[in-house]
């Protein structure tokens, strides 16, 4: 017998729905709903299941707006010496952003700390992951452990952010294990922009042709206090190619106005054979320039195996599928 998201969400917050059996129902959604997202937080909105028919009450539902939930069960294995951390699931809004969700868990002790993430999972109202996560832990050191849950999200552009976190004291009295239940995860303001902002890029390898594709999207807060006089000045990207230390070809993009998200949409090529590939780099530097020819530097990025974080895992996704055009966004950096 299948359980409808209804259902599970009628378990976990029953304040939060009011519902009736009915039999012999048929699915419809009202006006403003999605058939793959039962749980809505449209005014009116019924979601009719074989099983169940749910009714969604804002009135009583406002609170868990407000911030990110996540169920989980904590509990621990002495012959393995490992926690775990089963039944997850997240209850996120249409404000959280991105397309895909996963949870990562950290364990932090006095010898270091360990982490395990889920799969990806398309995120919805209510998300649910098969499986948990398994972290290496010896049972003295549970009292003095703190576990870390974080909410992640990922764009199709495979930008990462974190939508809250969970810091859960392992000493079987705050959090018994065993026992499952909700937490409200704790979303920081918004992170300062470093000052360079971001920049949106696809790259490809052409084996046939020996041929490095770069295409320069577009950026988005580009502007900071510092360098708020150039403002409204020309804008342009310099793509430098390198092979190890050295510089091989460097070409410009043409330039769009500063206004603060410029857009190039412009492909630049490079003739690489294949060999130097995995030891090649590709260096992103993102320039304001004025009439009179002076131009000022407000970011920079480098791509390649040398690199770390988004800009090493571009380029190894770009070694795996070649002809594929793989985009992502990046730090600037000053």
């Amino acid at each position: 017998m299948s359980i409808s998201i209804c259902e599970l969400l009628g378990r976990r917050h029953p304040a939060l729905w009011e519902g009736r059996s009915q039999l012999g129902g048929r699915s419809q959604v009202g006006q403003g709903c999605s058939a793959s997202h039962a749980a809505t937080r449209h005014t009116g909105c019924v979601v009719e299941d074989v099983c169940v028919m749910e009714t969604w009450n804002p009135e009583k539902a406002a609170s868990w707006n407000q911030a990110p939930k996540l169920h989980y069960c904590l509990d621990y294995d002495r012959r393995k010496a490992e926690l775990l951390v089963t039944r997850l699931e997240a209850v996120t809004s249409d404000h959280d952003g991105g397309c895909d969700c996963y949870v990562q868990g950290s364990v932090a002790n006095r010898t270091g700390s360990v982490e395990a993430q889920t799969a990806l999972r398309k995120r919805q109202l209510l998300t649910t992951w098969e499986e948990g996560l398994v972290l290496p832990l010896a049972e003295e050191e549970l009292p003095t452990a703190t576990l870390t849950l974080t909410l992640r999200t990922c764009d199709r552009f495979s930008r990462h952010s974190v939508s809250g976190e969970l810091r859960l004291g392992l000493d079987g009295v705050s959090v018994p294990l065993g026992a499952a239940q909700w937490g409200e995860l704790k979303t920081s303001a918004k992170e300062p922009s470093a000052g360079a902002g971001e920049v949106l890029l696809s790259i490809s390898y052409l084996p046939a042709a020996n041929r490095l594709l770069v295409v320069l999207i577009k950026a988005k807060n580009l502007h900071s206090s510092q360098a708020r006089e150039l403002l409204g000045k020309d804008v342009s990207v310099k793509v430098t190619l390198k092979h190890q230390a050295q510089k091989l070809k460097k070409k410009q993009t043409k330039r769009a106005k500063h206004k603060i998200n410029p857009v190039w949409n412009e492909m630049i090529m490079f003739e690489l054979p294949d060999h130097l590939l995995r030891a090649s780099s590709v260096e992103l530097e993102v320039l304001s320039q004025a009439e009179a020819g002076q131009s000022w530097a407000l970011g920079h990025c480098s791509l390649g195996l040398h690199a770390s974080g988004s800009e090493r895992s571009h380029w190894e996704e770009m070694l795996k599928n070649p002809r594929r055009q793989i985009a992502m966004w990046h730090q600037l950096h000053l």
